[in-house]
This record gives C-alpha cells, structure tokens and sequence, in this order.
C-alpha cells in the first residue's frame, strides 16, 4: 500500500514508481530490503532524500545496483525522471546526476522512459523530434546556463557552504563529466590517471584553480579534476611550483570550459 508521506499524489505516484521496480530487481538477484523498510517508515520520497542527504560516498543499493548494470533501477535514477524532479530542490538533483555520472550513466536514457498515462503532457516543453528517437539530454551550454540562473534566484545561504559561497554539485558533476573523472594537469605524473575507489568512484578532486575563499567564482570556468599527487601539489606545494600550476590549470579549465560551452 502506498503511503502519503506530504508530498501530495505526485509523491504517490513516485512511491509507486520505485515499488513497481523491485521484481525486476529480485529477478536480478537483488532484494532491497533495507530499502523496501525505509520506504515503509518514512514513504518513498522522504527514502530518496534521505539517500540523496549525503555529498559523500553512495549508497550500499547503489553500489549492487551498478555491480549489477542496473542504475535505471536507482533511486538516482527516478529522482532525475522529468514528471518527479519538482519533488526535489536543485542540490538533491544535482547529487543524483552527479552519482549517475560518476559511474558512466548516460543521463540521457532517462528521456527514453515512456511518458506516464497519468502525467497528462510533459512536465517541460520539448522540441519536436523524430519519431522513435529518445529527446536529447541537455547539453553541457544548456546545464551551466540552467545552473547560473538557478544561482542568481537562489538564496544567499544554503547548507553547502565554504565561507558564503555556495558549491554546486551541479558544476562539480559537469566538470567530472568534461574531463572524463581523469586528471586534467598535462604535467600530471600519471598521465590519464584514472583509478577507481572503494565505493566505485574516481580517486579524484574537483578543485577550484583560484580558492572560493581567495574570491574565485565557483563555476566550471574556475574548476579542474586533480589526482590526489596533483591536488596535494597545488595546496601544499612550493609557492614558485603552486603559482606556476595555478596559471597552467587557469588556462586549461577556460580552454576545456570554452570547448564544452561550444559543444566541441
């Protein structure tokens, strides 16, 4: 039975969606207990917040469900579907296609999910397309220019502070993406250094090239993915070696962010 837990009948609908997805995942080998409980207790969009509550490491599920190629079946996943994103703020939404991506998820698939009967037009407009072909996700020109107007109608607090700077998990996720979750300093003593954590993410940084704290912007432009060696480097090192990485990842991050905003 599902369980109105104050998010109204599109809360229903979501709890629904999630509910209807766990044969398959039996069937897989997967039973979602612990999940199947907390949706009981608290309902199933108060379930995805509280799994979206944390910046850190993903979700014991999450982890199954990627060992198994099955992150369509995430919560991650729902939360990022068009008709259920005006359940959750922007930092939630953020997260969740930050976890997608960061395990090479194709964010686009989850356009390719038919439109429920219930959901009487789409939530958003969309241009026509082709029949039979899925709409395109949003392009990076289109994320960072959503973000920068989701930030200029944002209050001036939040709960992800450095100093009163607000870190979106928006940008980080799309800087990971542009650079492929691979180091981007050319000097970088293992060339393509990509290796993958405990918690089957990459053993990297996003760091910002000029610190928020020094007055640079927190924006894709500002932002590069360091190597821990790397990251270390650029914090800790000799002024004259700091300052020289400093200039050489400015020209980088603007290069690759001009690059992305022109979809080359």
């Amino acid at each position: 039975m599902v369980r109105d837990d104050g998010y109204g009948e599109l809360g229903k609908r979501f709890e629904e969606y999630l509910l209807a997805g766990i044969p398959a995942l039996k069937k897989a080998g997967y039973n979602p207990i612990a999940f199947l409980g907390m949706i009981k207790t608290t309902g199933g969009v108060s379930t995805a917040k509280k799994l979206l509550a944390s910046a850190g490491d993903t979700s014991y599920g999450f982890a199954k469900l990627w060992e198994k190629q099955k992150l369509d079946a995430s919560v991650e996943f729902a939360v990022c579907l068009p008709w259920f994103r005006e359940l959750f703020t922007e930092e939630e939404l953020g997260r969740a296609e930050f976890r997608l991506t960061e395990h090479h998820f194709d964010l686009a698939r989850v356009h390719t999910v038919p439109v429920p009967d219930w959901c009487a037009a789409p939530p958003t407009p969309e241009p026509p397309r082709a029949a039979g072909r899925p709409a395109a996700a949003p392009t990076y020109r289109q994320r960072v220019e959503a973000e920068e107007a989701a930030q200029r109608a944002r209050p001036a607090t939040s709960t992800a502070l450095t100093t009163d700077v607000v870190r979106s998990t928006v940008f980080r996720s799309l800087v990971l993406q542009r650079a492929g979750g691979r180091c981007e300093n050319p000097g970088c003593g293992h060339p393509g250094f990509h290796v993958i954590g405990r918690n089957e993410m990459p053993i990297v940084e996003v760091d910002h090239v000029h610190g928020l704290k020094e007055g640079g912007p927190d924006h894709p432009a500002n932002m590069v993915v360091l190597c821990p060696n790397c990251h270390a480097v650029k914090t800790r090192g000799q002024d004259t070696e700091v300052a020289e990485l400093r200039k050489l990842l400015a020209g980088i991050s603007r290069q690759r962010h001009e690059a992305a905003m022109a979809g080359a």
